[in-house]
């Protein structure tokens, strides 16, 4: 009776999850850390100049990047890093690249939150690109080759998937549609992972997606044709919500909208050009 009423809840928690709760502390620490480096110094200092905060994205990235494993690709944006992170990016290669310096594994050619990450052994990031809808057809292409080896090839289904994060104003774009239309065609394991904050820079979502939910949206029309492949939105900001909802590599989710608050602007020039203005209010949950 007294174990019982002694129970810690968050205790048996953390237990059961069989995630490593002192590692996803460490990657959110670290990627606010590199974030308030650039912001402080390496921006002032004109080191880096393409730079987008994670912040409030970053534990829901960094346990996603946990639960995938070889076989599976990703393909992010530039607000992408904290996954980038917990594939096991270097953090001098993570920090470096942003500043266009050679020596790393893109011997400088990505631009810092952009990023390739081959990564034998483990999941793979796919080159991404710093335009806006660029990463979802690529990360439909990787589903297809899954579907390609076990169907065409003969090899085992082993429940792999290609995951692509998002923005929610992404989904306005015809890269969003033209992936949604092979993966829901062809039932590919493509998970669409929507980072939902309520704005495109200061746009808000009525003016980006009906209803300002596009998992509702999918979820009402004829885009999930099996029961394993459904549509959901989930909170990014709580620990037990998000590992739950990010269990999803034998379910193969169709999408997930996660609800995300951002700590920053939409990227450093946006929030220059706002404090330049005397504008105030714009931060709260801003940007793709």
């Amino acid at each position: 009776m007294a174990e019982a009423m002694t129970a810690d809840p968050e205790s048996e928690f953390r237990a059961q999850t069989g995630v490593d709760w002192a590692e996803v502390a460490r990657l959110v620490l670290t990627s606010r850390a590199m974030d308030e480096l650039e912001e402080t110094r390496l921006v002032p200092e004109k080191k880096v100049l393409y730079q987008f905060s994670a912040r409030g994205h970053d534990m829901a990235q960094v346990i996603l990047g946990m639960h995938l494993r070889d076989g599976d690709a990703a393909c992010g944006y530039y607000r992408s890093r904290p996954m980038l992170l917990a594939l096991g990016v270097p953090l001098a290669d993570a920090l470096g690249s942003g500043m266009g310096l050679a020596g790393g594994y893109s011997d400088g050619r990505d631009i810092g939150v952009v990023f390739n990450y081959p990564n034998p052994g483990g999941a793979h990031a796919l080159p991404m690109c710093g335009g806006v809808g660029a990463q979802y057809t690529p990360a439909a292409g990787w589903a297809q080759a899954i579907a390609y080896k076990s169907k065409v090839l003969g090899e085992k289904d082993d429940g792999a998937i290609a995951v692509v994060l998002g923005g929610d104003a992404s989904c306005a774009t015809g890269g969003f549609w033209s992936a949604l239309t092979i993966a829901t065609t062809q039932s590919l394991p493509l998970l669409f992972y929507i980072e939902d904050n309520g704005y495109g820079i200061s746009v808000p979502s009525d003016y980006q997606t009906p209803g300002r939910d596009i998992a509702a949206n999918l979820a009402r029309g004829n885009c999930t044709p099996s029961a394993d492949r459904a549509c959901a939105r989930r909170s990014g900001t709580v620990p037990r919500r998000v590992h739950a909802a990010d269990r999803y590599p034998s379910a193969r989710r169709l999408g997930l909208n996660r609800d995300q608050f951002r700590a920053r602007h939409h990227d450093r020039a946006t929030e220059a050009r706002i404090d330049g203005a005397g504008i105030r209010g714009l931060c709260g949950p801003g940007g793709r």
